[in-house]
Order: structure tokens, then sequence, then C-alpha cells
């Protein structure tokens, strides 16, 4: 027997030390072949506002101005020819005309407030992702705050300091403030907006005020953006890569992507650490939601989802599977198709994809909305095929239609109006047209032809706008 253990521990430290070698393998050349680290990689000198020193969201939105302001003067590049969001005056710079960053939390006030909304962006994101959904609601009456999470829309290298409290943190500060700026409003109601990263911080937030916090604020209804309630598993082992980064000569390999910053609203650089933070955030979220008892989950709120049926960022499956626990006959799942014009340029798997088959077979506990041209095949007749309390109901002449060259939505169009200034269907980013040779970039060509906004925004106002319709 103690030679049987002899061996086993031979066999770990063997495998620990070809580990601990494939490590600095990868470290070694990636630290090669990644471009050079930028200022922009560094951590700020400055610290964030911190939500709990703050009473009102005035107070906060002072505070997080002035952080803005200072962090923005460590990395900024003076001419405005530069092609990164840190150039001053730059056709992609940060600031608007105004010089108002647009990365900062935001509020929107209508004359009469009927209720509150608040809205939770995306990992890497700012705020401005969330300036399209939130003039829906504000035109509607209701009070809208776009709250930033810490270490975002300042610069990459603030990520390394994230964690998933942050998020956590967010929401019930955001939550805490709208209840304040309805107090003394009758009969108002508090929805919460969630887009990616926002949406697994959402459901986090309301199992929490079910089961551990009942004293915070509950949402009457919850919408989703192209959610994020699954990613890599191998997000998790990040952590074996973030030790090799803390030697000064493998600094680069605590980054997952080393990009051109020319995203005025987004971060294009990746650092490990945030991937891992929303592993753990998503864990969190869907362990607290699996506690809940059959009596608790009928007091989560109706939730309404959006999301394209392709999706390189987030793992759909998840998201299904949440909706079916759910069993909530309110909730409403709304999938954007690929254009099927170009179904010979699909993988087989998106060819075959039959939602009606699939509704039938699955027997559906909500409701589902498929946005598409299937039967067609034309840019010009999208229709929407809604599933409701086992039936078919479709719809032919919607005036929905393709742009003649896109053949599908991504993650990051579905909250985005295509007249959003900075990634709509006439934007620089949104119009982006870079050509030249194969292999000439390092820049991926995937975030050069991805699409950045949402060719059906029209759909999801008009769907938000009869939500809001039945309560008054």
């Amino acid at each position: 027997m103690r030679k049987v253990m002899q061996i086993l521990k031979k066999i770990i430290i063997f495998l620990i030390i070809i580990i601990i070698f494939i490590q600095f393998l990868r470290a070694y050349i990636y630290n090669r072949v990644a471009p050079e680290l930028k200022k922009w990689h560094e951590k700020s000198s400055y610290k964030e506002p911190d939500y709990k020193e703050f009473k009102t969201v005035e107070e906060y939105l002072l505070a997080e101005n002035r952080f803005l302001k200072d962090v923005f003067s460590e990395v900024e590049v003076n001419s405005k020819d530069n092609l990164t969001r840190f150039s001053k005056n730059g056709i992609l710079s940060s600031l608007d005309k105004d010089g108002n960053n647009i990365n900062s939390s935001f509020e929107m006030i209508p004359e009469n407030i009927k209720g509150g909304v608040l809205l939770l962006h995306g990992l890497t994101d700012s705020p401005f992702m969330m300036r399209d959904i939130a003039k829906i609601f504000y035109e509607n009456g209701y009070y809208v705050l776009g709250l930033r999470y810490k270490y975002h829309g300042t610069y990459p290298g603030e990520l390394v300091k994230v964690s998933q409290k942050d998020f956590e943190d967010a929401a019930i500060f955001g939550s805490k403030m709208i209840k304040e700026k309805l107090k003394d409003i009758k009969n108002s109601e508090f929805y919460m907006v969630g887009f990616s990263t926002g949406a697994a911080a959402t459901l986090q937030y309301i199992t929490s005020s079910i089961r551990e916090d009942k004293e915070l604020p509950k949402p009457e209804k919850v919408f989703w953006l192209s959610p994020a309630m699954g990613v890599s598993p191998a997000a998790k082992f990040g952590f074996l890569d973030s030790w090799v980064s803390l030697i000064p000569y493998f600094k680069k390999f605590q980054w997952l992507d080393i990009n051109p910053e020319y995203d005025p609203a987004k971060y294009n650089s990746f650092p490990k650490n945030s991937g891992i933070q929303v592993y753990y955030l998503i864990k969190k979220a869907k362990i607290n939601f699996m506690k809940l008892s059959k009596k608790e989950k009928a007091e989560l709120p109706p939730i309404y989802s959006y999301t394209s049926l392709v999706d390189s960022t987030v793992l759909d499956k998840d998201l299904y599977d949440i909706f079916f626990k759910m069993e909530n006959s309110e909730n409403k799942l709304v999938i954007f198709d690929i254009n099927r014009k170009f179904e010979e340029f699909f993988k087989p798997n998106l060819i075959n994809l039959n939602l009606r088959d699939e509704a039938l077979d699955l027997d559906f506990k909500f409701n589902v909305s498929f946005i598409s041209n299937y039967n067609t095949k034309k840019d010009d007749m999208v229709g929407i095929l809604n599933y409701y309390q086992g039936k078919f109901y479709e719809e032919k002449d919607t005036g929905l239609k393709w742009n003649e060259s896109n053949f599908s939505l991504s993650h990051v169009s579905i909250p985005i109006s295509p007249e959003n200034s900075i990634y709509g269907k006439h934007s620089i980013l949104g119009d982006l047209k870079l050509k030249g040779e194969n292999n000439a970039l390092y820049l991926s060509p995937n975030l050069l032809y991805r699409i950045r906004y949402n060719e059906f925004f029209e759909y999801i106002e008009e769907d938000i706008k009869n939500t809001l319709k039945k309560n008054n």
C-alpha cells in the first residue's frame, strides 16, 4: 500500500510539473506574439467612487464625473487624428461635443413620472450601450437610471480589479436610488433591465431579494437583452494564468485579448480576470435560483428576454434552461433568427433548426416569438412566429426586413438602435468597411465585421411599449 501511495505521489508531482511547464510555455509564446501593452492597460491611480458613500443619485453622479475626468487625464492622447478612444477631440473620443464623457452613468427624468427603471450594462461596456433602450421607457413616462459598474467606462486596465461583488453592489445601489426617487409617487412600478452581464446581475438581485434580503426593492418586471446565463466553463480556470502573469515578464498573459482601443464606449482589450468574475456571478445567481422553493419561484417577476439565435459571447442553452425552470407563463422569450437568404453559408445545425417542431416537442410553458424569414428566404419578408399557451400565431405582414448584406444579429447589437450615433447603421463603427490583405492586421476580422446595431430594434421598442400599456 505504501508503494502505491508513493507511486501516486510521484505521478501527482509529475503532473503538476507538466502543468507548470505548459503554463509557462503558453505564457512565453503569448508574450512573444501579443502586441505591446499601452498605458491604458495599466491600473489607474485613482480610486473609484464607492456606492455606499452616497445617499442620492445626484451626489454619486457629481463624484463619478470628477473621477472620470481624472482617470481620462492619465491616458489622454493629444493628437486628434489618433484612432483611439483616448484622443481628446478625436473622431472616436469618449467625450461628446460638450466635453461630457459618454461612458458615465445617466438619468432621464420625465415631467410626470409613472415609475422607475434601472438599466445595467454588460461586461467591458458602459451605460452608453443602454441609452437607446432607456429612451423607450423615458418617453413612456418612466424615470430612468443607467448605472455604470466600477472599473467600466474608464480604460481596460481597470478590469483587472473587478470582482463579482461589484456587479451585485451596482444592482443594489441602483435599486435603492430608484426606490428613493419613487417614494412620493403613488402606484409607481419599478423595473430592471439587464444587458448581457447585467441580466446575470438582475437574476442574482431578484433571487437575493426573495431568499436573503427581503428589504430590497422588488421589480415588478424584468427585461433581458442578450442575457449572460452561461459562459464558457473554461473561464473558471483563468486563475491558472493569473498567477503566472504576476511575474513581470509575463504581464501580458493576464490578458485574453490585447486590441486597439478605438471603441468610444466599450473596451476591446479583455483581461482574464473579468471573465472569471462574470463566471462566478452567473454561477452564484443560478445556485440562488435553484434553491428557490416552488412558492418562492412564484414571487419572481415576469421576465421578457430578447436574444439572437447566434451569439458567440454567451451560451444560449443556459438561457433556455432557466426559462424552463422558472415555470412562469407570463415570461416571454424573443429570438431573432439568422437571415435565411444566406442558408448555404451557415452551419448545418442552424439551417436545420425549425422552431415550430422545437416548440411542439418541448411544450414551452412560456411565450415565444421567433423573428425570421424562415418561410420566404427574402430580406423584406420577415415574419413573426408567436407561440402562446400551446398554440402558434403567425404574423406575416410585419414590415420588418433585413439589410441585404447582413446575415445575422450579434450579442452586442440587441440593445442598439439603427439610429445610434456610434454603432448605428450610418455611424463610423456601425458602417465600418476596412478592406485590405489577409493576415496584415493583428486585430481579428471578427471585430470588424460584427454587426453593431439591431435591424429589428423597432420590434423591441413596440414590444416594450405594449408591455408597459398593460399596466396603465
